[in-house]
């Protein structure tokens, strides 16, 4: 956000979502982002694909799907171009309206992503109420994914349950070139890098507004 008082300044999202979460301006906050995130895609129909990762207090507005099928509309835009981000930890959470919301947004033609999954004691038995089309790994899992076991052992596990359900996996914190190709050969099918130097860098990216397959 620009900072109204200090021209120039931006202040960024880990200084107020907090508190528009607690005063439910994180509404308002969702909303925006809904519609200008529809009007790039609008502009720019190149873009594959932009993902937009709503608060969990989205769950308390019944009319936000509806909202964003209009803007869809509005603007032309395919909704498969709109990626819906949910956390793990918001979606399970509130069980109930956290799969009223999915198969709402299911409905609208969007795809949903369900953000840091594995942060929960429970994920794997979430998955069978809450229907996420993409699981994105928590980053906690890749880093060191080369040099930990257990790491390895979970994330391979995940990979495997979400193919088994049919739903794609995304792996994020990506930083060298061997931690890419582990998770290429247990068959992710998706990764986001995270800068680095130029030699540890692995050949291809993806990001859930440019998303390319490992």
């Amino acid at each position: 956000m620009h900072d109204e008082n200090s021209p120039g300044q931006l202040i960024m999202p880990g200084q107020f979502v907090a508190h528009a979460e607690r005063n439910g301006k994180i509404q308002e906050i969702d909303r925006w982002v809904i519609h200008h995130s529809i009007q790039l895609l609008a502009l720019h129909p190149q873009l594959p694909a932009i993902a937009v990762n709503l608060s969990g207090r989205s769950f308390d507005d019944p009319e936000l799907p509806a909202y964003i099928a209009d803007q869809l509309h509005g603007r032309r835009v395919r909704p498969g171009r709109l990626l819906v981000e949910l956390t793990e930890t918001a979606a399970v959470s509130d069980m109930s309206d956290a799969a009223r919301f999915i198969a709402a947004l299911h409905e609208t033609g969007c795809s949903v992503c369900l953000d840091d999954f594995g942060t929960g004691f429970s994920s794997f038995a979430y998955l069978k109420n809450l229907r996420a089309d993409i699981l994105k790994i928590d980053g906690m899992f890749i880093r060191d994914l080369s040099s930990e076991r257990g790491n390895k052992a979970f994330v391979r596990a995940i990979i495997e349950v979400a193919r088994g359900m049919g739903k794609l996996t995304v792996a994020e914190f990506v930083e060298d070139g061997a931690t890419f190709t582990l998770l290429r050969e247990m068959g992710v099918d998706m990764v986001g890098l995270l800068p680095g130097p130029a030699h540890g860098r692995p050949p291809r990216a993806a990001a859930p507004a440019a998303a390319r397959q490992v």
